[in-house]
């Protein structure tokens, strides 16, 4: 059997990822209106890096539409109508600084990373990373792995599949999503249109995983109306809407937040506050491998929105769903072997493939459960969403070979 890995440029893979980090994509929840991305920047970034990319490597079909998606195809060299999928995102998170990106490198080889401003990577999350190229950026934003090193190590594998015409592949389309981070990655994307019978997110962690299951997803907001009072004549009359955000903070489980669980469980979390004592807005995410759970764990919000209602008097408060996805095990498994020969591909690169829970949400999550199937594959990054996020070259390595073997694989049973 083929090894791969030494078609694959190290050098060039590190300097288009860097390119790409280097750019500020961040995505923005507060100003997504229509169509159109949230930030103007993702528009830049893919028309002025990624599209120049694909049209290098002779690629045909490149479209960048009014949704923000960039798609591109390559034709298989097989007798095969078979099309895979291929799909990352060019967003990153707000949760931390997304830029100015300014890029690290290091020579690792034992104990803690020390950045800008007190960031530190600790030795903990470093320790499978000895005598690696460890990238990371200065310590003031994120580095942006989640998910440009999934773009990086599709435009790699794709390169190396231009270069090697021995190597099998059916059809590949290629697409490259906004917004993913704020859950509308693939809000108007046209799986029609798209023409790929399967795909696969390349948006995950460890190189060894395949993500096949995915939390049931609510983003639910609340909206509290409080009555504002001069203080001087409050009494009896005012209802303070930050109180009744307290009183239902103070009311959720405090065991079943993100950082009280783990595998499995679920969990409420409130990701945003923001008002005065006029009106409070709470986005909260709440998420459930169960379905029945979830729902039941929106029920509970409302009897809590309620109670509140019935303790504070003359506030008025308003509840949104917001139901964002669902778990994508059981589409999957009409279809076994897209998650077989992804664990084969996986196996091939030397790896043991595990599949993990997902404790978050992809795009192939909701192609999947819109008709088309697609699990995620890893890319190899760490600490997404924050200042210590960092990744292994080699490991990205690895991640990029994985996708060419699965290419291959596909190609021999289709």
């Amino acid at each position: 059997m083929k090894n791969y890995s030494e078609y694959i440029n190290e050098e060039r893979l590190k300097n288009n990822f860097i390119k790409m980090a280097e750019v500020d994509t961040g995505s923005c929840e507060d100003t997504k209106k229509g169509l159109e991305p949230s930030t103007e920047k993702q528009v830049e970034f893919a028309k002025n890096i990624l599209k120049p990319i694909l049209e290098n490597l002779k690629l045909e079909d490149i479209k960048f539409d009014k949704t923000g998606i960039l798609t591109a195809s390559l034709k298989g060299n097989i007798e095969s109508s078979f099309t895979l999928g291929l799909i990352a995102h060019m967003d990153t998170s707000e949760q931390a600084p997304t830029g100015p990106v300014k890029v690290k490198i290091h020579d690792y080889k034992q104990g803690d990373i020390e950045l800008l401003n007190g960031t530190l990577i600790e030795e903990s999350d470093l320790e499978p990373y000895k005598n690696h190229t460890i990238i990371s950026s200065d310590g003031t934003t994120l580095l942006g792995a989640d998910d440009k090193a999934g773009i990086a190590e599709i435009i790699e594998a794709i390169t190396v599949l231009t270069e090697h015409p021995e190597i099998k592949r059916p059809n590949i389309k290629i697409a490259i999503t906004p917004d993913e981070e704020i859950g509308e990655g693939v809000s108007y994307f046209d799986i029609d249109k798209f023409g790929a019978d399967l795909a696969y997110t390349v948006d995950g962690s460890e190189a060894k995983n395949i993500e096949s299951e995915t939390f049931n997803a609510f983003n639910p907001e609340i909206i509290i109306n409080g009555i504002p009072v001069h203080c001087g004549h409050a009494y009896k009359k005012m209802v303070n809407a930050i109180d009744v955000a307290s009183y239902i903070i103070g009311k959720l489980p405090q065991a079943e937040k993100p950082e009280t669980t783990r595998n499995r469980e679920g969990y409420y979390h409130v990701d945003n506050i923001n008002g005065d004592v006029n009106k409070v807005v709470m986005k909260m995410l709440v998420r459930d491998f169960d379905f029945s759970g979830a729902k039941n764990r929106i029920e509970f919000l409302k009897n809590l929105i309620k109670n509140a209602e019935n303790e504070f008097k003359g506030c008025k408060i308003e509840f949104r769903e917001n139901e964002k996805y669902h778990n994508m095990k059981e589409k999957l498994m009409e279809k076994p072997e897209v998650i077989e020969y992804a664990k084969e591909a996986i196996r091939r690169s030397g790896l043991e493939p595990k599949e993990p829970v997902v404790r978050g949400g992809t795009d192939g999550a909701m192609l999947t459960l819109r008709g088309l199937l697609t699990p995620n594959l890893g890319t190899g990054g760490v600490n997404f969403h924050s200042k210590k996020e960092f990744i292994s070259l080699q490991i990205m390595k690895k991640c990029c070979e994985n996708v060419i073997n699965l290419v291959n694989v596909w190609a021999e049973n289709s």
